[in-house]
């Protein structure tokens, strides 16, 4: 038994308008998808919390080599600075910063930090480096940046 394939109306294929409108619409999609696949957003977070670790470093170090104590105060959830001492208010210049009180909103960073409680939002380091006898926890909101205790070990 032999078939036969019937034409409707006359047409065999897809007109011009068809295929150009598929094709638009498949460069759409694909332009959304790329664009949710190369977010900066995440690298900016893990970038952000690798300079305040570095600053944390930072005040470690000072600490080290002056043999008094230096430390970082987190005054807000997108501000903090250096300061020298126990007690003190008075920020500190911070390497590359272009202003004593880092402020991440003014950066455009996603980051927000929630001070340590335990310490009045403060990380004090004394002449050997240690923050204490207790780990002090930075929590941010792309990881919480952990100071072991005893040794100042920041991760």
């Amino acid at each position: 038994m032999k078939r036969t394939v019937k034409k409707l109306n006359g047409q065999n294929g897809f007109t011009m308008l068809e295929i150009i409108c598929t094709l638009i619409i498949i460069g759409i999609v694909s332009a959304v998808v790329f664009a949710r696949m190369t977010s900066t957003r995440d690298y900016d977070l893990d970038s952000q919390v690798e300079v305040v670790k570095n600053h944390l470093r930072l005040a470690q170090s000072r600490a080290l080599s002056s043999g008094s104590p230096w430390g970082i105060n987190f005054n807000s959830t997108t501000t903090y600075y250096l300061f020298k001492g126990t007690g003190s208010t008075t920020p500190e210049p911070i390497i590359n910063e272009k202003s004593s009180t880092v402020d991440l909103t003014a950066k455009k960073s996603a980051l927000t930090i929630t001070p340590p409680a335990a310490t009045g939002g403060r990380v004090t380091f004394d002449s050997f480096g240690s923050p204490g006898a207790a780990n002090i926890t930075v929590g941010t909101n792309a990881g919480d940046i952990i100071v072991t205790k005893n040794t100042g070990f920041i991760p």
